[in-house]
């Protein structure tokens, strides 16, 4: 489970309404420098602009991603070489505590084509999730 908070959430709905870039965002990220974190021979990680508040019911502390530096919007368009360099990538920002996520590209919720894989670091925190049912109502503490 992965949410922005309400603030964040207004932003990011707001510029994908009103995309400054006639390409794709991930294609440009050399325009915005300020956000690359890392550069490898066909990656970068960078940044998210749009963070998570929290994932997996945890305090998000961190939040990056993993962009192939070609254009593509699945995995399985990679390289041998390339395939290599994003796993040895991901193993060492799990290693330094962060969580690995991609979405599908068939996923309705996909907002960026662009293959990208975020990396979320995440403290515990203790949380309350509240379930509705008819009646009566489950309160869960997690």
């Amino acid at each position: 489970m992965a949410t922005r908070s309400r603030k964040e959430a207004l932003r990011y709905r707001k510029d994908l309404k009103t995309d400054q870039y006639d390409d794709c965002v991930f294609c440009l990220i050399e325009r915005e420098q300020e956000r690359i974190i890392e550069k490898a021979d066909n990656f970068y990680v960078i940044k998210n602009k749009y963070p998570y508040s929290h994932w997996d019911l945890q305090k998000v502390t961190d939040h990056l991603m993993i962009i192939p530096k070609k254009h593509t919007d699945t995995l399985s368009d990679l390289t041998s070489d390339e395939a290599v360099e994003y796993v040895k990538l991901i193993g060492s920002y799990e290693s330094q505590g962060y969580s690995v996520y991609s979405r599908a590209p068939v996923s309705v919720i996909k907002s960026v084509v662009h293959q990208h894989t975020h990396l979320i670091k995440t403290i515990p925190e203790e949380s309350k999730l509240l379930v509705y049912a008819k009646k009566p109502y489950i309160r869960i503490a997690i």
